[in-house]
């Protein structure tokens, strides 16, 4: 029913129909438009938020904001390059620098690792976490690609011979 009213196809609806017919249904297809216009504004305003509830589940730890200690290392995005036409080839982070202290809820005062305080705060929806190579992330997927190595071996001794 909702798909019939939405498309405005209405009884009556044909070839060939009088002037005074096409009016009459004009009519009451504007006469049912505010109620229409109220429907579709709560049923709008429930999907909203509910893609919004699910943004929210989705990337929940993308959107909250990690505390960041004292001395941790941390990459820094790259804003100066979001509007610019040649970022392509830009680095996207820099880094990584290291935490020296929270000056705010929302920002952070940095310091090269040299010691060298930088001069402006960061904000904190700049920050990313540093993992180095030597983090247990890394070892795990380090792991998981020597065990996957056998197939790849094969593979490369068959192209070493082909190319003899």
């Amino acid at each position: 029913m909702d798909l019939i009213e939405a498309t405005f196809l209405v009884e009556n609806i044909r070839s060939g129909i009088s002037t005074s017919e096409l009016l009459a249904i004009r009519m009451r297809q504007l006469h049912k438009h505010p109620q229409d216009v109220e429907r579709a504004a709560k049923i709008l305003k429930k999907a909203r938020f509910a893609s919004k509830a699910q943004f929210e589940q989705r990337f929940a730890k993308r959107l909250s904001r990690d505390e960041y200690k004292s001395g941790e290392l941390v990459l820094v995005r790259n804003t100066a390059i979001e509007l610019s036409h040649n970022r392509k080839h830009q680095p996207r982070y820099l880094g990584p620098y290291e935490i020296d202290k929270k000056i705010s809820e929302k920002s952070y005062a940095l310091k090269d690792l040299d010691g060298t305080p930088f001069r402006q705060r960061t904000g904190t929806f700049r920050l990313l976490p540093y993992i180095s190579r030597r983090h247990q992330f890394m070892q795990i997927n380090i792991n998981k690609d020597s065990s996957n190595s056998g197939t790849n071996s094969e593979e490369s001794e068959l192209d070493s011979s082909d190319s003899d």
